[in-house]
């Protein structure tokens, strides 16, 4: 009795190996520039806070309207927001340093009896690989923020390390009334 034995072509194996590899390729082209964008975004992001004098500790506080420019760049980063507790704010990733302006204005949009304060940032720049499809994108470290004191009393930093995570790096504590 013959044996039934089936034999496959001796191509058939490079060729699904190479229909794997064009597979793959075309995947790979499908990567969405704006995943890559927003990973390699990264803000300090900042808190406003009020001294809860009860129990000594930050009570989060909601600014009624602000706005935030960098200084030196022809943006606007917040344009009178209604009612912000946090800012995301990017660095620049080209210095070891920037700033912003930060105006508070009451809810009838005129500009409170104080002048526009200034947020300076020095920082150390730490480059860092998210993938080969998107590239690198800067980690920072915080060695000081400096500030003006019209309607910002103090600034602390809670986190020196600003990395891709979500944690909250600066308190702003405004002067109140």
């Amino acid at each position: 009795m013959p044996l039934n034995v089936t034999t496959t072509k001796p191509g058939y194996k490079y060729r699904l190996f190479a229909l794997c590899i064009l597979f793959s390729m075309a995947l790979a082209s499908c990567l969405n520039e704006v995943v890559c964008e927003d990973v390699a975004t990264v803000p300090v992001r900042i808190g406003f806070y009020a001294v809860d004098t009860v129990k000594d500790t930050p009570a989060p506080l909601s600014i009624s309207k602000i706005s935030i420019f960098g200084l030196g760049k022809d943006s606007v980063i917040y344009d009178n927001r209604d009612n912000v507790s946090q800012v995301e704010l990017p660095l620049d990733s080209t210095l070891d340093s920037c700033a912003f302006i930060f105006r508070v204005t009451n809810p009838n949009d005129t500009i409170l009896f104080f002048a526009d304060d200034t947020l300076w940032f020095i920082y150390n720049r730490l480059p860092n690989l998210i993938s080969m499809e998107c590239g690198f994108t800067t980690f920072y470290e915080l060695s000081h923020v400096r500030h003006s004191r019209n309607w910002i009393d103090s600034v602390a930093i809670d986190d020196a390390n600003i990395t891709n995570s979500l944690n909250e790096h600066i308190k702003i504590f405004p002067w109140l009334p």
